[in-house]
């Protein structure tokens, strides 16, 4: 083969590589855990987060930082502070709002402030590793890890549910929320959702079959039947 041919040929490879490298990976969201369920949802856009507002099961659920997908553009600048519908993936092990798409605005995010009534002086709240601590030393959290030894699953917990700083001692904002589960390769297990008061360190349980919360005396009555 002479030069002309040599260099005609090498034009073509080169062409070749160029082009597979201008093929854009295949798109998948940052900082996804697979699976992750896909849901429509409703909530209010601050701060680049998504706070839920409805389905009402993920009211009460922290706020999801929204990593939108490379293909499927999410303009934050004009959702700032807007009340929105859309479908996403809704990964609570990491806190993220996956992938948002079909994003209709509802209307402004509702305001947060009313009149604040005059404080009281009220006692000192549980940390959030106080928290925590209180519901990995539970025979039953303990009892997870024991069963866990040796395999290649790990027993992990999540607070989905923060206390309001202002709530009084018994009231409904005065606790926190404890997500206990069993994290495995590619998904996560609830086991266990943990209510602890914020002030007395008290323990209940959120019964799902009866979808309430029950001491978590009466849990342990139900698990040994």
């Amino acid at each position: 083969m002479d030069d002309r041919g040599e260099m005609m040929k090498t034009r073509v490879l080169i062409g070749i590589v160029a082009a597979f490298a201008a093929v854009p990976p295949a798109v998948s969201p940052a900082a996804a855990t697979p699976p992750v369920p896909v849901e429509t949802v409703t909530g209010c856009v601050k701060d680049g987060r998504m706070h839920l507002q409805a389905p009402e099961r993920f009211a009460r659920e922290r706020s999801l930082k929204i990593n939108p997908c490379t293909n499927i553009p999410f303009d934050f600048r004009r959702f700032e502070g807007k009340q929105i519908r859309a479908t996403a993936g809704i990964d609570l092990y990491n806190g993220a709002f996956v992938c948002p798409r079909d994003v209709v605005i509802l209307g402004d995010c509702k305001s947060d402030t009313v009149a604040a009534p005059a404080k009281k002086d009220l006692p000192r709240q549980l940390t959030d590793d106080e928290a925590d601590e209180i519901v990995w030393a539970l025979p039953e959290v303990q009892g997870l890890i024991r069963r866990m030894e040796g395999t290649k699953a790990a027993p992990f917990s999540m607070i989905t549910g923060y206390p309001n700083p202002e709530a009084a001692p018994g009231t409904a904002g005065a606790f926190f929320e404890i997500y206990v589960g069993e994290r495995h390769d590619a998904h996560t297990v609830r086991v266990l959702t943990v209510i602890v008061d914020a002030y007395s360190g008290k323990v209940s349980i959120y019964d799902e079959t009866a979808d309430r919360v029950i001491p978590i005396e009466e849990y342990r009555k139900k698990v040994r039947k």
